[in-house]
């Protein structure tokens, strides 16, 4: 066990009073409430006043956002297939004509 992880330890197992530890949990739930309700100017004034008004968007269930997308490679290739396709028709489009002209 490191030193860290062993004071710790120490200091959670120590027996201290139930006051003590009541003052500490409340002074850190104080501390978490009052950064949760300040106001930082930077970031609110950042937003144009008519996005200010517009609701909030509307939240996705995860397994719809994180929809399993194809590779970059796999998509590539297969626009790559279907552009070979085209070009072929068109060339044989191409030759028919030609050939339908005296």
């Amino acid at each position: 066990m490191s030193i860290p992880a062993k004071l710790t330890t120490l200091m959670l197992s120590a027996p201290a009073p139930v006051a003590a530890r009541r003052v500490v949990l409340s002074a850190c739930a104080l501390l978490a409430l009052t950064a949760g309700c300040s106001r930082v100017p930077q970031l609110e004034d950042r937003l144009p006043a008519d996005l200010r008004q517009q609701p909030y968007p509307r939240l996705l269930p995860l397994d719809t956002a994180l929809a399993q997308q194809p590779l970059p490679e796999e998509e590539s290739a297969e626009l790559s297939d279907t552009l070979d396709a085209r070009a072929a028709r068109l060339r044989r489009r191409a030759e028919e004509l030609r050939r339908r002209q005296p």
